[in-house]
């Protein structure tokens, strides 16, 4: 999908990802991988301020994109939601949300348009409750 966006920075620095913490890492990404089509590039364990970590990141979606990664601490014991919003473009948003409540995912609010910006959107909270942004932009 072509991107409108302008691009910059003001300094040698690129927004190059984001992470979500999760606390069931492998039915997060298979959510992910069914309803947004990520394509996993690895999966690493390491340690984050003294805790360990296990976590899966996805290629861009397109030549030079950001990339998502899940993460887990490997002592949660919980899910850690409302720290972050992802957001997705596509180009079937009804189509989008059929997957997402098909793999677990809620659709908290009805899609709607802006129309001052030309464009549909919903939020898709995944299974543990995280929040996507989804936007179809119109032509």
């Amino acid at each position: 999908m072509a991107d409108a966006r302008p691009s910059g920075s003001t300094r040698d620095a690129q927004y190059g990802f984001s992470k979500i913490f999760v606390h069931d890492l492998d039915a997060m990404a298979a959510f992910y991988q069914e309803v947004f089509g990520l394509v996993p590039f690895n999966r690493h364990q390491d340690e984050m301020f003294g805790r360990k970590i296990d976590e899966i990141t996805y290629q861009s979606t397109y030549p030079g994109g950001s990339a998502l990664t899940l993460i887990k601490y490997l002592d949660s014991k919980q899910p850690i939601v409302g720290e972050s919003v992802q957001g997705f473009t596509t180009t079937d948003i009804q189509a989008l949300v059929g997957r997402a409540k098909a793999a677990g995912g809620r659709i908290p609010e009805p899609i709607r348009r802006i129309d001052e910006f030309k464009l549909q959107v919903v939020f898709v909270l995944d299974p543990e409750g995280h929040v996507n942004e989804v936007v179809q932009l119109e032509a």
